[in-house]
């Protein structure tokens, strides 16, 4: 199928799609909503004649700690209790790709967010196809770690980004520093370093560590695509 690229040109930058516009989005859609118990929402945040950048709203009218309950179960979010190294046995990676096939131009998730009753989980593409290869094993690691980014279960974070990067600072031919960013070498182990926390406690955001289980102050800088 053709992109239609007139469906999109009097819509704003971040239009809702149909399949009108992409070939199989509806079966897409719902298979997310069965999936993930949710009600999904669909977005296009950039197109041409080649690319189309997939922004997915997952609203779950649940806790997060119900999700991870499910998902350690194997009954929520994926359909089996342990993830392997291959993403291709990843139901969403999977419903991507035949999204892909049913159509003659490229599809990416650049965001992919879920919102539950007391918290939202913000996921950011950081090179090419990430988000669909690494989703279910972004979610493992949220099971595994969430006891220790909730501040040992005393208080959920009402908005977790995924993942963060490390400030670094380079000096410009001008002279101030600037952060060095990376726009275009990221790797899987990007995802599992550092995540984004908001408390409604804390005046600002906080860090977690993945590596040492623990939550720290510092700058936030989340790549954006």
């Amino acid at each position: 199928m053709s992109l239609h690229l007139d469906n999109f040109k009097n819509q704003p930058p971040i239009a809702i799609i149909n399949d009108t516009d992409i070939e199989g989005i509806s079966y897409f859609k719902k298979n997310l909503e069965r999936l993930f118990f949710s009600k999904v929402v669909i977005r296009n945040s950039a197109t041409n004649n080649e690319m189309v950048k997939l922004v997915i709203e997952v609203s779950c009218n649940f806790d997060i700690a119900d999700a991870l309950s499910n998902l350690d179960q194997g009954i929520w979010a994926q359909y089996r209790k342990n993830i392997d190294d291959s993403f291709d046995t990843s139901v969403f990676h999977n419903l991507v790709e035949r999204l892909k096939g049913l159509n003659n131009f490229d599809i990416d998730v650049v965001e992919f967010s879920i919102l539950f009753n007391n918290c939202n989980i913000i996921i950011n593409k950081i090179y090419e196809h990430s988000i669909p290869e690494q989703l279910d094993a972004i979610l493992t690691k949220l099971s595994l770690h969430y006891t220790h980014l909730s501040k040992n279960a005393r208080e959920t974070p009402f908005e977790i980004f995924i993942p963060i990067f490390e400030e670094e600072k380079i000096a410009t031919e001008e002279g101030p520093l600037v952060a060095n960013i990376p726009t275009g070498n990221c790797k899987k182990r990007d995802y599992f370093k550092y995540w984004g926390l908001y408390f409604y406690s804390e005046e600002d955001a906080l860090i977690y560590t993945l590596k040492d289980k623990t939550v720290i102050s510092g700058d936030l800088h989340m790549l954006n695509d």
